[in-house]
């Protein structure tokens, strides 16, 4: 996403013109165990149960395409694997704010880098 936003500024900053990027996110089982994200979204969530997700997109594919579900599976069970330790692991990591940071979000981090921030606030005279 970062590289979304990225190439949206630059487009910015050469043409002159503003650019929408519509993003929709999701969790398909909403924010935790005991959440029901179809209370608050239902038109959203109707849609988001009908989808299939990645993996079975890409299993799918792989299928079509003649690879061993064998195989397929093998790899699903790995990556499971190394999900499992690295989470097994996280738990005992400490990090601090810095450690959250990255190269994409560095270049994008400072607002006036792509153009000049307009004032859209409003005079206390006018809001009293």
């Amino acid at each position: 996403m970062a590289k979304v936003f990225e190439y949206a500024a630059e487009y910015r900053q050469t043409f002159h013109k503003d650019v929408v990027i519509d993003v929709i996110g999701y969790r398909k089982m909403g924010h935790n165990e005991l959440d029901n994200p179809s209370f608050t979204q239902p038109l959203m969530y109707k849609i988001v149960a009908g989808k299939t997700n990645a993996r079975d997109l890409y299993k799918n594919k792989l299928l079509a395409e003649g690879i061993d579900e064998a195989k397929i599976q093998a790899i699903i069970d790995n990556a499971r694997a190394h999900l499992e330790e690295s989470h097994r692991l996280a738990k005992s990591v400490k990090f601090n704010a810095e450690d959250w940071g990255n190269d994409e979000w560095e270049k994008i981090q400072n607002p006036t880098k792509y153009g000049l921030v307009a004032d859209t606030g409003v005079d206390l005279q006018s809001l009293r």
